[in-house]
C-alpha cells in the first residue's frame, strides 16, 4: 500500500496560525487520491527495556558514525545527544518504514536530524520548508549555509514563496513554487466576508484594521513599530488592532486606536466586514504569505510594506508601501473598493500531487 508520511510540528488547524493553516492546505491537497496518508508524530516508544536500550544505543551510534561526518558533529555532547535522538527514533522511523512504500514530506524542515533518517531508509524524501528559517530566526550567513545543505538533501523541495524558490533553485535545488491558498473550511468563511461586504456602507471616518499574531516574533514587532509611528501622528481615520494576544501591546488609546485584542472567529468576521482595509508591516523575514490570500479571498484591500508584501508584488488590491511616511500619505487618498478575487493557482496545485504520485515509482 502507498503511504505519504508527514513529519511536522503544526496543529492542524484551518483557522489557527500560518504554520497551521498551511499544514492543512496541504493535507487538503492529498485527499482522495491514490495512496493513503499518514500524519505520523513518530510517539516514542513506551517502557523500553534496558536491553532493549542497549541496543538502540548501538544502533544510533552506529547511525551517527555513518551519516554524520565527525567535523559536523562537535562537541561530545551533541554526539551524546544525537545518540540518543536516534536510539529512541530509529525503531519508530527506520524499522517501521524501511520495507514499505512511501514517500516522506518533511515539513518540520528545523528537525534536521529527522530528515537525515528519513534519507536512510531510502524512500523518497519531500521538503515543505515554510520559510526559509535561518533567515527568520538567526539571520546569519553560517546558519543559512547549514539549512541549505539540509534542504538539499530533499529529492523535491515546495517553496511557499517566489523568492525562496528562485533561490533554492539558483542553489541547484529541485524546487517549486506552491503558493498558499486557504483550506476549504476557512475558504468558506471568507467568502462569505466577501458576499457581505458587496453592500456594507461606507465607512464617514474610514477605518482600518491592523491583524496580527504577536506569537509571531516579526509579526509583533512590525505591529509595534507601526503603533508607535501612529501615536504621534494625529490621525485622520480610525485603527483598530486586533489578533492573538494583540492585547498585549503598547497602545496610545487617545489617538483613534482601539485595541481589540484576542477575538473568535466570528468576532474576526464581522469586523472584517466592517473594515476599509488591512494593514500590515514587518521587519525583513517571514513575509505575511498566509494573511494576504485570506485578505484577498475575504475582498479586503491590504496595505503592505515591501518585505511583508513579497510574493504579491503586483496582485491587485495589495497596495505596496516603503516607509510609515508613504503608508499614511495613500491611506489619506484611498478610496474603499473590493479587489478582484484571488484564485488558485491550480497548477502549482497539481505538479505538487503528481510529484508525490511520481515519488513512488
Amino acid at each position: 500500500m502507498k503511504q505519504v508520511v508527514c513529519n511536522t510540528k503544526f496543529k492542524l488547524n484551518p483557522f489557527g496560525d500560518g504554520g497551521s493553516k498551511r499544514s492543512v492546505q496541504i493535507r487538503n491537497l492529498m485527499a482522495g487520491e491514490d495512496f493513503s496518508f499518514v500524519d505520523d508524530p513518530f510517539t516514542l516508544p513506551k517502557g523500553p527495556t534496558r536491553r532493549q536500550l542497549m541496543q538502540w544505543a548501538f544502533r544510533a551510534i552506529k547511525f551517527v558514525r555513518n551519516h554524520y561526518p565527525r567535523n559536523k558533529v562537535g562537541s561530545l555532547s551533541n554526539r551524546i545527544r544525537l545518540v540518543k535522538y536516534y536510539a529512541l527514533r530509529i525503531p519508530i522511523v527506520y524499522d517501521k518504514y524501511l520495507h514499505q512504500n512511501v514517500v516522506f514530506l518533511w515539513e518540520n524542515t528545523n528537525d534536521r536530524d529527522m530528515l537525515y533518517l528519513m534519507k536512510a531508509t531510502g524512500h523518497p524524501v519531500i521538503g515543505l520548508p515554510h520559510n526559509i528559517e535561518s533567515l527568520v530566526a538567526k539571520q546569519c550567513v553560517e546558519a543559512l549555509r547549514e539549512e541549505i545543505l539540509n534542504l538539499q538533501q530533499c529529492d523535491c523541495l515546495f517553496a511557499i514563496s517566489k523568492e525562496e524558490t528562485w533561490l533554492l533553485r539558483l542553489l541547484g535545488m529541485n524546487a517549486f513554487y506552491l503558493p498558499y491558498y486557504p483550506p476549504t473550511e476557512a475558504e468558506v468563511q471568507l467568502l462569505s466576508i466577501r458576499k457581505r461586504r458587496e453592500d456594507r456602507k461606507t465607512n464617514p471616518r474610514k477605518r482600518f484594521l491592523l491583524l496580527g499574531s504577536v506569537t509571531n516574533s516579526p509579526t509583533k514587532k512590525g505591529m509595534q513599530l507601526l503603533l508607535d509611528y501612529a501615536a504621534g501622528k494625529s490621525l485622520f481615520f480610525d485603527l483598530c488592532v486586533a489578533g492573538f494576544k494583540t492585547e498585549t501591546l503598547s497602545v496610545n488609546r487617545n489617538q483613534g486606536i482601539s485595541l481589540l485584542g484576542t477575538m473568535k472567529n466570528d468576532e474576526l468576521s464581522r469586523l472584517l466586514e466592517e473594515i476599509d482595509a488591512v494593514l500590515i508591516y514587518q521587519p525583513p523575514t517571514t513575509g505575511a504569505l498566509t494573511r494576504i490570500p485570506e485578505m484577498l479571498v475575504a475582498g479586503v484591500p491590504v496595505f503592505v510594506n515591501f518585505d511583508a508584501g513579497r510574493s504579491f508584488l503586483g496582485t491587485n488590491g495589495v497596495h505596496l508601501y516603503d516607509t510609515f511616511d508613504d503608508l499614511f500619505a495613500t491611506l489619506k487618498s484611498f478610496e474603499p473598493y473590493q479587489p478582484e478575487l484571488l484564485q488558485k493557482d491550480v497548477v502549482a496545485e497539481r505538479r505538487f500531487v503528481k510529484t508525490i504520485k511520481d515519488a513512488f515509482g
